[in-house]
């Protein structure tokens, strides 16, 4: 292979190791989606287009029965679910609505309730069926990648606002890929809108796992199936869906911290938030040695990377 498509500082010798055709399993390489592979959070997109686009079958207050306002809650939807679609977002009912919505999320995250604020949101897509869900993500993905990169005003909160790949993952991947490796994906956002992101890379739906609801009489319950693939999550969900370790996992979490030490091998660490790359070791009390390598600051790709690539085998 040629060194130059792979990222600064990728061992060569890892590709030697794990080569194809020797009569073992086809190795396995795990990748995070949302700072790993893209620039952005493509599952909380969806939660903010949802919101914005009033994109509802069940109200949030018959699935959310825990939250706080919730009275409040189901009164605002009942009106604004009567209000003509045009006049939605002007109307006095969806500052509030938005905000009850918001706000229950990003307090669960401050209180280090992150599985079950990634869980609430996608529990908000019951009555959606498969079909409209897919639609839903591919559309959210489209406009998130011609976006500007920036914020956007909602429910009085600045949201993160864009969607861009990112050079060394990308590169990784598909060299990955030309050299016979299996690629699974594993998120904490929604299945469907990882499905999205990871289909232009040339990776299918059924090597993708994200937060799934259970079907129920062909549309989405609000019931999410187990295990949830957050933090610890993550190594059970792969675990019982592949009976192979990963020779390689990429991240850019400390969330991932389990799943990354489940590799056998090499541990990549991507530091899309251009954080203190120490911290990531000492406050995950981690031994960096020869088996990690870091993507520091890695490079956004500006021009989207539309085309989705033949299977390699």
């Amino acid at each position: 292979m040629d060194p130059k498509s792979l990222p600064q500082h990728f061992p060569n010798a890892f590709f030697e190791r794990h080569a194809s055709g020797n009569g073992s399993a086809r190795p396995l390489a795990v990748f995070d989606c949302d700072g790993t592979v893209i620039q952005g959070d493509i599952g909380e997109s969806m939660f903010y287009r949802q919101i914005e686009h009033f994109a509802f079958r069940v109200s949030p207050a018959d699935v959310w029965y825990d939250h706080p306002n919730r009275v409040e809650l189901g009164r605002a939807y009942s009106v604004l679910a009567t209000t003509p679609e045009s006049k939605r977002r002007t109307h006095a009912a969806f500052d509030p609505f938005a905000r009850f919505l918001l706000s229950w999320y990003f307090d669960q995250l401050a209180e280090g309730k992150i599985t079950k604020a990634c869980a609430d949101i996608v529990q908000l897509f019951a009555g959606f069926t498969l079909a409209d869900v897919r639609a839903f993500a591919e559309a959210t993905f489209k406009e998130e990648l011609h976006a500007p990169m920036g914020y956007c005003r909602l429910g009085g909160r600045s949201l993160a606002r864009g969607a861009r790949f990112l050079r060394e993952s990308v590169d990784l991947l598909h060299s990955l890929q030309k050299h016979g490796f299996d690629i699974l994906a594993i998120s904490g956002s929604n299945k469907w809108s990882v499905e999205a992101v990871f289909a232009h890379l040339g990776v299918p739906a059924e090597q993708v796992i994200g937060i799934d609801l259970v079907v129920k009489d062909n549309s989405l319950s609000a019931e999410p199936k187990t295990p949830i693939p957050i933090q610890n999550g993550k190594v059970e969900v792969l675990r019982r869906v592949d009976a192979r370790s990963p020779v390689l996992v990429v991240s850019d979490s400390r969330n991932d911290i389990p799943l990354l030490l489940a590799s056998t091998d090499v541990k990549v660490y991507v530091n899309s938030h251009r954080r203190n790359t120490d911290d990531f070791f000492t406050l995950g009390k981690i031994v960096r040695d020869h088996t990690w390598v870091v993507f520091e600051e890695p490079v956004i790709i500006q021009t989207n990377p539309l085309v989705r690539l033949p299977t390699h085998g």
